[in-house]
């Protein structure tokens, strides 16, 4: 018996549409016509469910559907009459030979083989299969003539389990093009009379050189019709660690900690950076200006790659610093035809050979590169000593980095096992760092609950990969950090400020309302609401009252701070659940909540499409804390076949060939000193993470270039796509799986079985656009409208630089106004974000006169406007100042006292944007470093 994972992916994988009775053959595709009613009954009701043995004998009852075991080369392999295999594969010769046709253009998938049933006497093969007693089983099938010699005499064949025959008979057609064969689905059902059988296939032309092509077996329950649709979000409990109350205690005040922290941007280093900054658009980031990496950063974390053959080549292809994208850009493999297989080098057998393929990665905006000098206590920039940056610059300035992958959305994280594209974001939380398990001096102090000595301990809290992953970005010297800063130092600053004082908050704010200081216009209230008043509140006081000190100097309050930080991240993001979209209303029973179109998107997703297999469950996602076979959802280890062969890979992680492996090897990655991200290679290597299985040395793990499957709910607002955000629309993500792996033969080894292509949406521009629809159908509103829970502060952001001036690169800054509880306008999506001035929702009707950043000009000069990558020995050291920040004050009106609020009707709206416009265009000079940017729905704040 195989693990409860191992059985539902099996399942879903080998089992696609097995049942003759319902299921309507169209152009080589085997559709089901379940109805949205009948599908909603299989979700309330279990009734006629099959067994769990039954399953699980079905799903490994066969193994390679696509014939894959085959030698890498075209040509006809003639197996031997005896029964000996000339490939490794689990398919046998019983009579006769059967050529192994490798001919790629013959297959409807990529990577995909068929075998040709003929020879001097009936030729056949089998696989020995394991059965149920009684069981009913559907083999389905593709087949089609060769009629190559004796085009004019029909192709017959059998199909047999055990010693029952089925007899098919295919008759020529006009023409035969041995490059496109007239594929047909085909299938036969048969009920189980031994335990222990096998499955055939049999030519009934004996003496014909050239027979029945045959290809994508499988092999299923006949009662399976079709995966039923996952359940509603809601019906899912939130798998929060077990024991929080041994260190929250009180915890709406922990949710408030998590969320004022989030959002505010006194936490990086500049002062001007926090974790919202890469998940302000659903969770995840659509800036346009200024977030391009130049990829192939290898097996390194965060984007800073070791020098190596593909990041040199990435970088001197690299468009460079400060570029604004456009839609033409995407997606970064572009083909003449995008529903066709493409080439790849070395492989050239399809007349589709890319006209543009970047390594390039669409990022997020991090921090300037500096080493951390210290803090100031009641100022939000840490100080800093300059350091040259190589590659992020412009001539005499660092520019902010740009992070090495795409932000993927922190919505509903909080069910998936490890986070971070890569995993490195440990399931079990240790207090100090995202590692969890594999560090085993990670230590927090505890003394007792009122006060006294420090002792310290080791913790580790289950089911909390958010906070193991929210400790990471904030030390991070891309992402959020001067290098080499630390917790308590972070604490001590954040201990000396009020929470979010550079930036609104809405007095109806869902969580933070109560706190909001009714003397100002930014941040939470001083007293009551500081971040140490809200560690005291939120966390049991043997984490933070000792009166001792650290031989360092420190409290055990900024000691612990990585613990506080953590939790309550967690704490907070674990409301961000968006179980309210138009598909969990029609899981529920309402009929019209799911478009026609959207209903056979979902038809496709849970069929042909396969995109069930690894966007599985309520959470449309993979590796989730539920779908784990351990006790506590820890463990994700399985084995399966593979796009060649059988290998051991991380449940939720895969390979699916968007970019070659050696480009980003992802969860085959090591964190130094510690050993491999990989459950499968951790197994491998006897430290246990999965007890219920055992890899040995030598066997095969399949993890390079596996990246976490991310959820799909809301993932109309999270583009670009793909951990390298090389596409731009879901209609580009949808042709890409049309087409099969762009680098199926260059990732072979790792890759995933699910994506050698759907046939049968290559001809089907309407399927193409119902699956995108039916995605589109899992979108929340309260995430579109950014209200409760998914309202927060206003924030400042980055997107790109102006000129250099004075040894800095001021920013440009756009900003994302606050929302309380009721909601704002709606977010865009990244492809609506290229098209517009700016990737944030257009501002609220009601506007106050206030500060709005202008675009400087670009300088004339070469020089200036030089975007390449400069020598580290050419650069002089510049300052680590924060960049700065240009604004200009837009005129009063008349009607309105200053400070007031003014609400415009539509004219004068017009008027106002056309104003808007007009500062835009002029040319204003920057007047230094440290400027306050402002909303346009508040007046100017003071500056720290």
């Amino acid at each position: 018996m195989v693990s409860n994972g191992k059985v539902m992916r099996g399942l879903l994988r080998f089992l696609r549409v097995t049942c003759l009775c319902c299921t309507t053959i169209q152009s080589g595709a085997v559709i089901s016509t379940v109805t949205a009613q009948q599908m909603t009954t299989v979700v309330q009701s279990a009734a006629g469910a099959p067994a769990e043995a039954e399953i699980d004998a079905a799903a490994t009852a066969l193994r390679d559907p696509f014939f894959r075991e085959a030698p890498d080369a075209r040509g006809e392999y003639p197996m031997d009459e005896r029964g000996i295999q000339t490939w490794t594969g689990p398919w046998r010769t019983e009579l006769g030979s059967v050529d192994l046709r490798v001919f790629r253009e013959q297959v409807p998938y990529k990577g995909a083989n068929a075998i040709d049933l003929n020879g001097t006497r009936s030729g056949s093969v089998f696989q020995p299969v394991e059965l149920v007693l009684g069981q009913t089983y559907t083999i389905s099938f593709l087949a089609a003539g060769n009629w190559t010699t004796n085009a004019d005499q029909p192709r017959k064949f059998s199909v047999w389990l055990g010693t029952e025959p089925m007899h098919f008979t295919l008759q020529p057609g006009q023409t035969f093009n041995p490059d496109r064969p007239d594929w047909r689905s085909m299938s036969a059902t048969f009920t189980a009379k031994t335990i222990r059988s096998a499955v055939r296939f049999r030519s009934e032309n004996p003496g014909y050189q050239h027979g029945t092509l045959i290809t994508r077996v499988k092999m299923g329950l006949a009662s399976v019709t079709s995966p039923s649709p996952p359940a509603a979000l809601g019906t899912l409990q939130v798998p929060l660690p077990s024991g929080l109350t041994d260190y929250i205690a009180d915890r709406n005040q922990a949710i408030a900690l998590g969320k004022a922290l989030f959002w505010d941007i006194q936490a990086g280093s500049d002062g001007q950076t926090a974790c919202a900054s890469c998940h302000w658009n659903a969770g995840a980031d659509i800036r346009t200006r200024h977030t391009v990496n130049p990829g192939a950063i290898g097996s390194a974390f965060e984007g800073k790659a070791a020098p190596n053959l593909q990041r040199v080549h990435a970088i001197s292809a690299w468009r460079g610093n400060n570029v604004t994208l456009q839609s033409s850009d995407f997606p970064f493999q572009k083909l003449p035809d995008p529903l066709s297989p493409a080439n790849e080098p070395g492989f050239e057998e399809y007349a589709n050979a890319p006209v543009f393929s970047s390594k390039e990665i669409v990022g997020s905006q991090g921090v300037i590169l500096a080493d951390f000098a210290g803090i100031q206590e009641g100022v939000s920039a840490d100080l800093a000593t300059p350091k040259a940056d190589p590659l992020f610059n412009r001539g005499s300035a660092n520019l902010r980095q740009i992070t090495g992958r795409n932000s993927p959305t922190n919505i509903n994280a909080v069910f998936l096992d490890r986070l971070f594209w890569d995993g490195r974001a440990n399931h079990y939380f240790n207090g100090v760092n995202a590692w969890g398990d594999m560090d085993p001096n990670a230590r927090v102090l505890k003394s007792s609950p009122t006060g006294g000595a420090m002792v310290p301990v080791r913790i580790l809290l289950n089911n909390a990969a958010l906070a193991s992953q929210a400790v990471a970005p904030v030390l991070s010297d891309v992402e959020m950090s001067w290098t080499g800063r630390k917790f308590p130092e972070l604490a001590r600053k954040l201990f000396s400020l009020r929470p979010l004082a550079q930036q609104h908050v809405a007095s109806d704010d869902s969580v933070l309302g109560p706190y909001v200081s009714q003397l100002d216009t930014t941040g939470l209230a001083a007293d009551g609401a500081g971040y140490a008043q809200l560690v005291r509140g939120a966390f049991r006081p043997e984490w933070w009252a000792s009166q001792e000190l650290t031989p360092d100097g420190y409290t055990q309050m900024e000691s612990n701070f990585s613990l506080f930080w953590g939790l309550s991240l967690l704490m907070y993001q674990a409301t961000l659940v968006s179980d309210q979209t138009p598909f969990d209303a029609w899981v529920a029973g309402d009929a019209a909540a799911l478009s026609p179109a959207a209903q056979r998107g979902l038809q496709i997703f849970l069929n042909e499409g396969a995109c069930i297999n690894c966007h599985g469950g309520p959470q449309f996602a993979g590796g989730t804390v539920n779908s784990l076979p351990g006790p506590a959802g820890e463990a994700g280890v399985e084995q399966m076949e593979m796009a060649r062969g059988m290998a051991w890979y991380d449940s939720g992680f895969y390979n699916i060939g968007v970019r070659p492996t050696e480009e980003d090897i992802g969860l085959g990655a090591e964190i130094p000193g510690l050993g491999p991200i990989s459950y499968s290679r951790r197994e491998q290597r006897g430290q246990n993470p999965d007890p219920s299985h055992v890899i040995r040395p030598g066997e095969r793990v399949a993890v390079n270039g596996a990246f976490k499957t991310p959820s799909l709910r809301n993932v109309e607002l999270t583009g670009p796509y793909m951990h390298n955000g090389g596409f731009r629309t879901l209609e580009e993500v949808v042709q890409f799986y049309v087409r099969g792996a762009d680098f199926f033969h260059t990732n072979i080894d790792d890759l995933d079985p699910d994506v050698a292509g759907i046939p049968s949406l290559r001809s089907d521009p309407e399927g193409i656009a119902a699956l995108v629809e039916f995605m589109e159908h899992l979108t929340d509103d309260r995430v579109r409208y950014q209200s409760a829970p998914f309202d927060h502060p206003e924030l400042p952001l980055p997107t790109g630089h102006e000129l250099v001036v004075d040894g800095s690169a001021p920013d440009r800054r756009i900003v994302l106004p606050a929302t309380g509880a009721g909601g704002g306008r709606p977010l865009q999506t990244f492809a609506s974000a290229l098209e517009n001035a700016s990737p944030v929702p257009v501002p609220s009707q009601t506007i106050t006169p206030a500060m709005i950043v202008v675009p400087l000009p670009q300088a004339s000069s070469s020089a200036e406007l030089n975007n390449s990558v400069v020598p580290a020995a050419e650069l002089p050291l510049t300052t680590a100042t924060g960049p700065a920040e240009v604004a200009v004050e837009l005129p009063q009106t008349e009607a309105a006292p200053q400070g007031s609020a003014t609400t415009l009707n539509e004219e004068d709206e017009e008027e106002y944007e056309g104003s808007v416009r007009q500062l835009q265009r002029r040319a204003i000079p920057s007047r230094g470093l440290g400027r306050a940017i402002q909303s346009l729905n508040r007046t100017p704040a003071p500056s720290d």
